[in-house]
């Protein structure tokens, strides 16, 4: 018979054990970012033999810029659920301050709403956070405009929206609040979904950084399908480049796997709606429409292009997405990249000042629920006794 075990003594026994398995930890982490130094030259050689790295060739901007980036959070309480998703536009530091909002967009966005426990909500959350997102891009009037994350994360997420019933069976109260939130910002319903897409992915002035990326599009492209680099585009880009050294804009859809990546996103809507069939049809064909620009097929690429960019010497590369025309017009793109370059104030700051901020002040939303809570709370209609438990967490904090 197996004799028991001696009580361990927690938390302490538990660290031990976790710094234990570190070397082999860290072993793993040098297999991916830690490469052969002749071998990655050699990839950076021929990549330059194939023109695809350039450099700055002037010092052009714009003066105009502003990110955008949002949060959300679902509040589980024993009784129901809160939620709560925000958007913020933040301009860039410009050297003359005017005091003014640039143009006639919103600034921010704000949806709140109390809904039945529901596996759906935090799809429901996330999708109003991001349509939020794009729509503070495509009203302002700002020459350059960050979308926070990749356009491949803002669709699945605009598909994961719209396409709840299927998998988790989104309800009449899921359909209702999306509605209330559409009339209410956009004096829109459901189906007027792809006019906020159609408006931000077909904006020139409207780009994309994303702050992380696990892309391999140019690793495992066709131009080093003869080199073997671990790890991904955006870290091998930080170790070659120079500073003000760019790759040029290319497709998305490089590599087979991204390929068939762009190849089958969608989007599409299976939610309950009250319409017709023909209204339905009509209503995911264009939801099909706004994307099309962006898939890949044999016959034809994407019109979305990517670019990696250093602007400082010891600083990141920062993957950046932006559109077909824009990727065909280099002394107009530099000028994007110098504004971002003239944003970033590394190394206390690693990404451009108004993205920086933006996500500062979109992490405040916690503070944005507590007050909710609150209130909720302190409503006449729920301060009885039997309803106090109902409006706390379900677990113990």
């Amino acid at each position: 018979m197996e004799a028991n075990k001696s009580y361990a003594y927690l938390p302490e026994d538990l660290l031990l054990k976790i710094l234990e398995g570190t070397p082999k930890t860290a072993d793993d982490l040098s297999s991916f970012l830690v490469s052969d130094d002749a071998l990655v030259q050699s990839a950076k050689n021929a990549l330059k033999e194939n023109g695809l790295i350039l450099n700055l060739s002037n010092d052009k901007s714009f003066e105009e810029i502003i990110a955008a980036d949002g949060a959300m959070i679902v509040e589980k309480m024993a009784g129901a659920d809160l939620l709560m998703a925000i958007a913020v536009g933040v301009e860039g530091l410009p050297s003359n301050k005017s005091g003014e909002w640039v143009g006639k967009g919103e600034q921010y966005y704000q949806w709140q709403a109390a809904l039945p426990h529901h596996v759906a909500n935090t799809r429901l959350a996330q999708g109003i956070m991001f349509l939020m997102e794009l729509s503070i891009l495509a009203k302002s009037e700002h020459a350059v405009r960050i979308l926070d994350g990749s356009h491949i994360t803002a669709i699945l997420k605009l598909n994961s929206l719209l396409s709840a019933y299927d998998e988790e069976f989104a309800d009449e109260e899921y359909v209702n609040a999306l509605n209330r939130f559409l009339n209410e910002n956009y004096n829109k319903v459901i189906p007027d979904i792809p006019d906020i897409i159609d408006e931000a992915f077909s904006d020139n002035g409207i780009i994309a950084l994303a702050k992380y990326s696990s892309s391999r599009d140019i690793l495992d492209s066709s131009f080093l399908d003869k080199i073997d680099i671990p790890g991904d585009d955006k870290s091998f880009f930080s170790l070659i480049l120079e500073k003000g050294e760019f790759t040029f804009p290319m497709p998305v859809g490089q590599s087979k796997r991204e390929f068939r990546q762009w190849k089958d996103i969608h989007i599409s809507c299976n939610l309950p709606l009250n319409i017709s069939e023909q209204e339905k049809s009509e209503f995911n064909l264009r939801l099909k429409k706004s994307i099309e620009p962006f898939k890949a097929a044999n016959d034809k690429k994407s019109k979305l292009y990517f670019s990696y960019f250093k602007p400082f010497q010891d600083g990141l590369a920062y993957r950046v997405e932006i559109k077909e025309e824009l990727a065909n017009d280099l002394a107009e793109y530099e000028k994007y990249l110098n504004t971002i370059k003239n944003q970033i104030f590394f190394p206390e700051i690693q990404e451009p000042y108004p993205q920086y901020l933006a996500d500062i002040i979109a992490k405040n939303i916690a503070f944005g629920m507590d007050a909710l809570k609150q209130a909720v709370r302190s409503n006449p209609s729920l301060t009885g006794a039997k309803y106090f438990n109902l409006l706390h967490s379900y677990r113990s904090k």
